[in-house]
């Protein structure tokens, strides 16, 4: 997992619990970060809350486990969603 566009003085409050959380139980992580902005040759400074962290990667099929993944289009996901349709259809 990456912070993309989060500035690093606020990557380094994450920790690995923050990780941890955010993996296992599928919640996203926000986090409010002050920046400079210029409009019209005006400088101020706005806050803005970003998602630092999130579970749901749109370039990855993510495994069951949670922690594996593969990437789109991957010959094992149709594999893998047969078994997952075919199990459901047993229940």
């Amino acid at each position: 997992m990456k912070c993309k566009g989060i500035k690093k003085c606020v990557v380094k409050e994450i920790d690995h619990a923050d990780y941890d959380n955010c993996l296992n139980e599928r919640k996203q992580l926000t986090k409010k970060q002050k920046l400079f902005r210029s409009e019209k040759h005006k400088v101020y400074t706005i806050e803005v809350e970003k998602i630092a962290l999130s579970y749901n990667d749109d370039k990855c099929f993510i495994m069951n486990d949670n922690i594996h993944t593969l990437t789109h289009g991957h010959y094992k996901i149709k594999e893998l969603q047969n078994n997952i349709s075919i199990n459901n259809n047993d229940s």
